[in-house]
């Protein structure tokens, strides 16, 4: 059965007033979970069908997402995209090896980089903040199973991650940045060799310093809710100044809001001082951060930034993954390659954690 057809069966296990009118297939749109996503128009409405890839298979993680947006929509966070019900009262559907997801489809583009004015950050950091303040105020019980799965039974603690990135930066360092190194071959995706011996070679100046910043914050005592963790530039949409989309929730699950406030930052604002600066007092302008928070920040955003570039070496190199979508590939390393190579370039001493609010070092 073909994907469009595959689509037909779905949505007719949802409501009459939800039979499509046109169904257009958008193939990963850009991303790299390996979802397909469906524009579905219905008659003056229009839905974002999406097919989960096979690999997920937690029904209760996939509940608690949901519940999650459902939750942030009724605090009136409508930019957001509550799933649809289906006939059966359930917010997702199963077909075939997939889950898959109705929802409204949030308009604007992704489009920040284009136009990167301060009252646009501004806008995307404001956003963000509401989600965290509505997200924190789910009820407990909705969470229990979630908590569970991510081992995690009070409402602080370590940064989840940390302590993960932790240990693969000490593996970088004792060995396995050398054998990452061998595994990259021309025959293999030769449009990025370039762009991964730049990974590897800027990561290996930035290790050692990331590592010190990562073993001064791995047991920092954070408060722990729902949190985005994958939030960045390509899941932000504009309509001119106002942002009137967040999408993409499938990484959602409990940490510490420094680590999106860290990601859609460094995201958005790259290494500019001055829209680090914006961004963060519009956050904290809603939601302050702690002391913790802040200190944990520089040590998020560098990590994120090596791991990130060693992940897609990891992947196209290593374990040889196949990705149709070669010039979004080339396009995600072209951001992250030069904060890379701006971070191996710093002193070592631009590293050290502040005891303020945190910023970038000047260019």
């Amino acid at each position: 059965m073909g994907p469009l057809s595959q689509c037909l069966e779905v949505l007719a296990q949802y409501p009459d007033d939800f039979r499509p009118a046109e169904v257009e297939p958008l193939g990963s749109a850009g991303g790299f979970s390996g979802s397909a996503i469906f524009r579905v128009r219905a008659g003056d409405r229009v839905f974002c069908l999406k097919r989960w890839p096979s690999e997920f298979q937690s029904a209760e993680t996939l509940q608690w997402i949901h519940a999650v947006l459902s939750h942030v929509v009724r605090q009136g966070l409508d930019w957001l995209p509550a799933p649809c019900r289906d006939r059966s009262g359930r917010t997702f559907a199963c077909f075939g090896d997939h889950f898959w997801e109705l929802a409204p489809w949030m308009p604007g583009k992704a489009d920040f980089h284009l136009d990167p004015r301060p009252e646009r950050l501004r806008g995307a950091m404001t956003a963000l903040a509401e989600f965290h303040q509505a997200a924190v105020t789910l009820p407990d019980d909705a969470s229990r199973r979630v908590r569970a799965e991510h081992a995690l039974y009070a409402g602080s603690g370590p940064a989840p991650g940390v302590p993960e990135r932790l240990d693969r930066v000490r593996g970088y360092l004792a060995g396995d940045l050398d054998q990452l190194a061998r595994c990259i071959v021309p025959r293999l995706w030769p449009g990025l060799c370039d762009r991964a011996w730049l990974a590897v070679t800027s990561a290996r100046i930035c290790l050692e310093p990331v590592r010190d910043l990562l073993e001064a914050t791995c047991t920092l005592e954070v408060p722990l809710q729902p949190c985005i963790r994958d939030v960045r530039h390509d899941h932000v949409l504009f309509t001119g100044d106002r942002v009137t989309g967040l999408v993409d929730f499938d990484a959602m699950g409990f940490g510490s809001v420094a680590g999106d406030v860290a990601r859609l930052l460094g995201s958005l604002a790259g290494d500019n001082a001055s829209l680090w600066s914006t961004g963060l007092a519009a956050y904290h302008s809603l939601r302050p951060l702690n002391d913790a928070e802040q200190t944990l920040l520089p040590a998020l955003d560098r990590s994120g930034v090596v791991l990130a570039a060693l992940n897609w070496v990891e992947w196209l190199y290593r374990e040889r993954r196949e990705f149709p979508d070669a010039a979004a590939v080339e396009n995600r390393l072209d951001e992250l390659l030069p904060r890379l190579k701006a971070l191996s370039e710093s002193p070592t001493g631009r590293f050290a954690a502040p005891a303020t609010l945190w910023l970038p070092p000047p260019e």
